[in-house]
């Protein structure tokens, strides 16, 4: 089970979260005590610390970010930290004294504390809907210990990107027909692109994936001359404004490794997917 915490960036806040991090304990007040009744040894919790909307979005929700769950797709933008962590000892009380304006007498020890990532943007469009949900219930409740009650591991966090989930469940369809769609876009410089593989030939004689080692050019022969795809290690979607992007921001990938870095949100690493590609290549390997 998995219970979800919202902290604000309001001083206190801040302190306390800090406080409680380094002493891997969390409390409630008496107000809140039946949200966190039902926290047992065992469970993961997730602190998920200061949402801020992103300006390129235009004008935020009225009084964001306390938005209704009939808006739950509002509820969106870059929070500073999630921090996922063990709980070591179930709910209890205590009246020994942790924070500086110790209220919080309703408590649970946690351990294993990890991050799960900082400055990650946020919405249902990265993250399982319950898990959102359960984020904007403890924010609007000033941080209450919400359950995130359909997931089951950490793994289940994250969602799948829509156009990497394609069913295949008839087996005719009609299609081609022209539609519009709009949608909010960044602003790119394609130069950067053309500038970065140039970079790269002058430096290695070839392109390739800086993942697999997929080489174009040497499976295709000149039909592949010069072919690969650019990836922003750091992604524009997480840019309030234009802000400078420099050649080694860049990576060069094929178009498989392309997509299995934008598979799940978070984006993995261009280092998290080469060792899942390394680690998966032993293995298949070894058999």
């Amino acid at each position: 089970m998995i219970w979800v915490i919202y902290v604000s960036d309001k001083p206190h806040s801040k302190k306390n979260f800090v406080i409680g991090l380094n002493q891997q304990v969390w409390g409630v007040k008496d107000t809140k005590k039946e949200t966190i009744e039902k926290v047992t040894e065992g469970d993961l919790v997730a602190f998920v610390y200061a949402i801020s909307w992103l300006k390129a979005e235009g004008p935020p929700p009225k009084g964001f970010s306390r938005v209704s769950k009939e808006d739950l797709d509002k509820f969106r933008g870059a929070v500073q930290s999630i921090t996922l962590a063990r709980v070591s000892k179930a709910y209890y009380t205590s009246s020994d004294k942790v924070w500086p304006d110790d209220d919080y007498p309703h408590r649970f020890d946690f351990d294993n504390v990890t991050s799960f990532g900082t400055n990650v943007f946020f919405g249902t469009e990265f993250f399982n809907s319950d898990f959102v949900e359960a984020v904007r219930y403890s924010a609007c409740t000033q941080g209450s210990v919400a359950r995130a009650s359909s997931i089951k591991s950490v793994s289940d966090i994250t969602s799948i990107t829509e156009y990497e989930s394609e069913e295949e469940e008839a087996t005719t369809g009609i299609e081609g027909r022209p539609i519009l769609r709009l949608h909010l876009s960044r602003e790119r410089d394609p130069s950067l692109a053309k500038k970065k593989k140039q970079s790269v030939i002058d430096k290695t004689g070839k392109l390739a994936c800086e993942i697999c080692s997929g080489d174009f050019k040497k499976l295709y022969g000149e039909l592949g001359n010069g072919f690969a795809e650019c990836h922003h290690k750091n992604p524009l979607n997480l840019r309030q404004e234009n802000q400078e992007t420099k050649l080694e921001d860049l990576a060069i990938v094929c178009a498989n490794c392309h997509r299995m870095l934008h598979r799940r949100r978070p984006w993995l690493t261009i280092e998290g997917l080469k060792k899942i590609y390394e680690e998966q290549r032993t293995e298949s390997s070894s058999i």
